[in-house]
């Protein structure tokens, strides 16, 4: 199962998911296709979490699921491991 990717969730360069606009679950809101993350290399700042393949949709928008890029090629690392869909 490819979990959900929420507020706070790290990403494969150190960095962490810095806005989520999903709903909340278990106590933090879900990150969506759009959102951002704070990069800690150097050039790479903050950059958008780019679509994905899922069919999950949260006021239309894509949910960011484990495994998503981002903008500078970072891939997300989702704190949960029992959400979200089928793989």
């Amino acid at each position: 199962m490819r979990a959900l990717v929420r507020l706070g969730d790290k990403t494969t360069h150190g960095g962490e998911v810095i806005t989520a606009s999903g709903s909340v679950m278990y106590g933090k809101p879900i990150a969506l296709v759009g959102d951002k993350v704070s990069c800690p290399k150097k050039g790479h700042g903050v950059n958008a979490i780019l679509p994905g393949s899922t069919r999950i949709l949260i006021s239309g928008r894509q949910a960011a699921l484990n495994g998503f890029q981002t903008e500078c090629g970072c891939t997300l690392i989702a704190s949960l491991s029992s959400s979200g869909e089928q793989s």
